[in-house]
């Protein structure tokens, strides 16, 4: 569909200059996609979607105009920050503009509690620079490093840290958040409580356009990286779920790792951190070795791996987390492009139960990858990005039913549909984008409730 005049491109042109739009096929069609390619349902789906035009705002007054214009001509507008979405649901549906905030990178208040930045600022960015004040973020996804802060608000909910710090939406994790409505004379809202802010959180940009982000951080730590490696998966995982329950240990990471997944870490495999057959343990903490060493001391495993501090404060190289959450279905698919990957949620009670019928049930077609979490209402929660040997759509639906009907809660990323997620806030987004977006023109394309038939 063909939304974009060349009046409109010329009105959006003299805002950013002509340099920052891009209406070239060439360029918009690649700049539309993020990660949805982890998904072999979404690919034939999603692969020719893109948007007609780029514009790359420096700023908010800049970021309104074009908002202004796109509503006054009734054009779709999709936000977009680093792309790293998994899901789909950044990517443009009806074509119109996509709006890019890669040129929104002002840091305006940076100390060791608070990093109050534009919509585009890198979180490496954060992390990087927080570090020379005494802070770090509390959570970041395995994309630190392209990711950006609006994105990962509206595209995310945790990531490296939630083993500690919980989730996005987990008590004053996001302070406060600066949003711009779709509407003629756009408005311009601060959003600071816990409830007024759930309006935009994983809201992939369906319902207000975010120009701004307040981060707590955490402070900054010693951090120490591990790698141990068990002969048995069950053991590993006793030991991973023993250490995210302890509360007297900090903690950035614990994941836990089913072979042969650790098998796919091509960097890690040459440094004979993955033995051959081991399940293993990747952890992030401040535990020096010699204090980690009494820890593990009652676990059968062997230490393949430790980075110390040097390694781990703000270096852009090499860092275990590299290989965790999503950037484990990552290296994966590059080792075996047949491979994709599912979300899970397991009661911490019954997971060993769970994933024991699991295994009885499909046999090595998926392999264990937790990652453990703080939910604020149940505690500690054994999260899964089980790995996926694809054998068809008909394959993935029959392993999510099952799942679902023992008791395993699915976030389904072979849907671009937010209301397929079980993270889906259904009234209250809907309610969010009623009133800020009356028109429908943020990121349509995304919701089967607002479909037209």
């Amino acid at each position: 569909m063909n939304y974009c005049s060349p009046q409109l491109l010329e009105e959006l042109s003299a805002i950013v200059g002509a340099e920052n739009l891009k209406s070239e096929e060439k360029v918009t069609r690649p700049a539309s996609k993020d990660c949805y390619h982890f998904s072999p349902v979404l690919i034939p789906q999603l692969e020719d979607c893109h948007a007609e035009a780029i514009v790359y705002p420096a700023t908010e007054e800049e970021l309104i105009a074009i908002i202004k214009a796109c509503v006054a001509a009734k054009v779709p507008i999709t936000p977009r920050g680093g792309g790293t979405g998994n899901y789909g649901q950044g990517v443009p549906m009806q074509g119109g503009i996509m709006v890019n905030t890669r040129r929104m990178n002002q840091v305006f208040t940076l100390n060791s509690e608070i990093a109050h930045v534009a919509a585009g600022v890198n979180l490496w960015t954060i992390e990087r620079d927080s570090a020379a004040v005494g802070g770090v973020l509390r959570m970041f996804p395995s994309t630190i490093r392209t990711s950006s802060a609006a994105g990962f608000i509206t595209g995310g909910s945790g990531g490296v840290g939630s083993v500690n710090w919980g989730m996005l939406r987990d008590g004053d994790n996001i302070r406060h958040a600066r949003v711009i409505t779709a509407e003629p004379e756009p408005q311009v809202i601060d959003l600071e409580s816990a409830d007024a802010l759930s309006d935009v959180l994983h809201n992939c940009g369906l319902t207000a356009f975010v120009s701004e982000v307040t981060f707590s951080l955490a402070p900054k730590t010693a951090w120490h990286q591990y790698i141990f490696a068990f002969d048995d998966f069950t053991k590993a995982l006793e030991c991973g779920q023993a250490l995210a329950l302890n509360n007297n240990i900090l903690k950035r990471l614990a994941t836990v790792f089913e072979w042969p997944i650790p098998s796919y870490f091509a960097p890690l495999v040459k440094r004979e951190a993955c033995p051959e057959g081991k399940s293993l343990i990747f952890f992030i903490t401040d535990l020096n070795p010699e204090e980690m060493e009494k820890v593990m001391k009652p676990y059968s495993c062997v230490q393949t791996l430790h980075l110390g501090p040097e390694q781990s404060e703000t270096s852009r190289g090499f860092q275990i987390y590299d290989f965790t959450w999503n950037h484990t279905t990552q290296w994966a698919m590059k080792a075996n492009p047949n491979l994709t990957y599912l979300q899970e949620m397991f009661d911490p009670k019954l997971v060993f139960d769970q994933l024991s019928a699991r295994k009885e049930k499909f046999g090595d077609q998926l392999l264990a990858h937790v990652e453990f979490i703080r939910d604020e209402e149940n505690g500690v929660r054994p999260a899964c990005l089980s790995i996926v040997d694809y054998k068809g759509s008909d394959q993935l639906w029959e392993v999510i039913e099952w799942s679902e009907a023992n008791g395993i809660g699915i976030a389904n990323p072979h849907t671009h549909y937010l209301d397929d997620d079980n993270r889906w806030y259904g009234d209250n987004f809907l309610a969010a984008k009623k009133r800020w977006d009356p028109y429908e023109l943020f990121n349509p394309g995304h919701l089967h409730v607002l479909e037209k038939i």
